[in-house]
């Protein structure tokens, strides 16, 4: 969502919706970050507004931006918070949208490994069809669809730590050496034999983006805190390793080891 983010101006406002404690740290932008969730946040970082996605309490054309990640997919009325995302949204203004690809190994497994299928109540398994359906909603044009890549953070035991969290999976998940492993065979397999087993989903981008929208996909996916760093970065700064013919490296947003993948592989 940078290539958004980066270019608004100074006080721009822009609405995160359905992003519980942020979908990125507002105090990284000089912008007026709005964050709104019908659930209580822990530690919003930006101002809060509790409220029902379908039903927004601000007034037409108030924000230059709208960022979506990973909530449509919780929307028991997307189709009308959508809609009141196009009425919101500035005519110029721009809109990033994230959601899982249901026909993936990483969706099926999320629905699976908690009790009510993680809060997915709705399905979307083309990217195409979501793309002309979100830009009649929003009144802005499509972009740009950018494939994104999974870790499996939801399996990793240490981001399962809370007791309400346990109480939803059925099982403890797994320790971040063996969840490691497990994503960089995905990757391995992908890379030989063309699947998509370690894709999660798509990044919709919609209006006025002033920044090239890059395509490649970003394979290096943190399996604690679930950044993406391009590859070439990771080299670039020295991160890079290598140990019993494993390449790997440090994320470094959170430290933790990560099996080491090449996006160009991938493209």
């Amino acid at each position: 969502m940078e290539e958004i983010l980066d270019h608004l101006p100074e006080g721009a406002r822009v609405l995160d919706l359905g992003s519980r404690d942020g979908s990125f740290p507002a105090d990284a932008y000089r912008l007026r970050t709005v964050r709104v969730d019908i659930s209580e946040a822990l530690g919003t970082n930006g101002r809060l507004v509790r409220a029902d996605a379908a039903s927004l309490p601000f007034p037409a054309r108030s924000f230059d931006a709208a960022i979506l990640n990973h909530s449509l997919e919780h929307f028991v009325r997307w189709k009308r918070a959508v809609q009141e995302v196009g009425r919101v949204i500035k005519r110029e203004g721009a809109v990033f949208v994230a959601v899982p690809d249901a026909t993936t190994l990483a969706d099926r497994l999320y629905r699976k490994v908690y009790r009510s299928a993680g809060g997915h109540v709705n399905l979307f398994d083309c990217p195409v069809e979501l793309a002309k359906t979100l830009s009649w909603y929003f009144g802005l044009p499509h972009l740009a669809t950018r494939t994104l890549y999974c870790s499996f953070p939801f399996l990793n035991r240490r981001n399962t730590t809370g007791p309400s969290l346990r109480r939803q999976m059925r099982f403890r998940g797994l320790p971040e050496r063996p969840l490691a492993l497990f994503t960089g065979a995905l990757r391995a397999l992908d890379r030989r034999t063309h699947t998509r087993a370690g894709v999660y989903g798509w990044g919709l981008y919609f209006g006025r983006v002033s920044e090239p929208i890059g395509l490649a996909p970003r394979t290096n996916v943190c399996i604690r805190c679930g950044q993406g760093h391009p590859s070439e970065w990771l080299v670039q700064l020295g991160l890079v390793r290598r140990r019993w013919r494993i390449d790997y490296y440090h994320c470094p947003g959170c430290g933790v080891a990560n099996v080491y993948t090449r996006d160009s592989d991938f493209a």
